[in-house]
């Protein structure tokens, strides 16, 4: 069987080469923005798992507070962002405690079409399990699931069998939520294991529950992203995960999630990616201090730096080891797919300015 990490080899020197050619062209792929926005209601977590930065990071972490969000959801609408993922750069959203709140505003605010988030689904109580499934924008959640039974989630989340007990509990609930009525979930799983493959659990066989009633479960596995230097192999000690390294994603050009994939951070901060930048390294600007449109706008010098850095050929720390890279000189299948309309970057700069 050939490995992940080759398939993802034969693929990278592919792009390369492909990146290479249109750059060359001065041949660019970016996608006018769209309506989404990613906002970081909490940066706080109940999990410290050995593949994430949340136990090492640097930033502040709290809570937006309800009438801070509000205001920044009004400034994005205005800014035609309609629509919102919720999942924290390093995080749990049901760490708000008063996340229902922020959920009741989306539902019910002027311009807001839909939301989203992604959770570990080890927090919420039964009665936040059933609101869930009342609110009308909300498109549906994702949950994240670390190991694949309580040895693995102990070793993965570095957390209690209590815990475990909880995110069965709700998983059981919600899958009797799913199989009766319907709700859209997605499910991504951490096994722990190269194969899990005649393993029996409390989750193997909710899993293959879940996929019965028609959820999309899949299991990720290979190599975790150093998050800038923050994990190291040794976080990963006695699981079969290795971290990769600063060269397993060829980079040439500006990041296409620099203009798709934008994040205001649970301290007002504005950062210029949502993916792997747990301290804001990439930041833009901060809404304690200037409005959104003046922060997420061509006129803003710390933005138009950071691409035309990118550009370079600079890459700051974050950036060099991220997985989720997706250069402008590369047209993804999906652009064609989708039917997405796309821009230079000098046709980019003249449609924002």
């Amino acid at each position: 069987m050939i490995s992940n990490s080759l398939i993802k080899s034969v693929r990278n020197l592919r792009n390369a080469v492909a990146i290479n050619i249109n750059a060359a062209r001065k041949t660019e792929f970016i996608p006018p923005r769209g309506p989404f926005l990613n906002i970081e209601t909490s940066s706080l977590c109940n999990l410290d798992c050995v593949f994430c930065a949340y136990g090492k990071k640097e930033s502040p972490k709290l809570t937006m507070t309800n009438a801070f969000f509000e205001d920044t959801v009004r400034q994005a609408v205005g800014m035609g962002y309609v629509e919102y993922d919720l999942t924290p750069c390093t995080g749990d959203v049901f760490m708000d405690r008063r996340i229902f709140d922020k959920f009741d505003f989306l539902d019910t605010a002027p311009g807001v079409k839909a939301y989203g988030f992604y959770t570990n689904f080890c927090v919420p109580r039964p009665k936040d399990i059933e609101r869930l499934t009342k609110l009308k924008r909300l498109t549906g959640i994702g949950i994240s699931i670390y190991g694949h039974d309580l040895d693995t989630f102990l070793k993965i989340s570095r957390s209690t069998e209590a815990v475990y007990r909880r995110m069965v509990r709700n998983l059981e609930q919600l899958l009797g939520i799913v199989e009766t009525r319907g709700f859209q979930v997605h499910i991504a799983v951490h096994p722990g294991r190269d194969s899990i493959r005649r393993r029996k659990s409390e989750i193997t066989d909710l899993l293959d529950r879940f996929k019965k009633a028609g959820i999309t479960v899949k299991l990720t596995k290979g190599l975790y992203n150093n998050w800038g230097g923050f994990v190291t192999q040794d976080d990963l000690r006695g699981l079969p995960l290795k971290v990769g390294g600063v060269d397993d994603i060829y980079k040439k050009g500006a990041c296409v999630r620099l203009f798709t994939t934008i994040q205001v951070m649970a301290t007002g901060i504005i950062n210029g990616c949502a993916c792997r930048d747990a301290d804001a390294t990439l930041r833009l600007g901060d809404l304690n201090d200037a409005p959104m449109a003046q922060i997420i706008s061509t006129k803003n010098p710390a933005y138009m730096e950071l691409i035309d850095e990118q550009q370079r050929g600079e890459f700051r720390p974050v950036c060099k080891s991220c997985d989720f890279y997706a250069s402008i000189y590369h047209k993804s299948s999906t652009y064609r797919k989708q039917g997405i309309e796309l821009q230079t970057l000098g046709e980019w700069r003249n449609a924002n300015d």
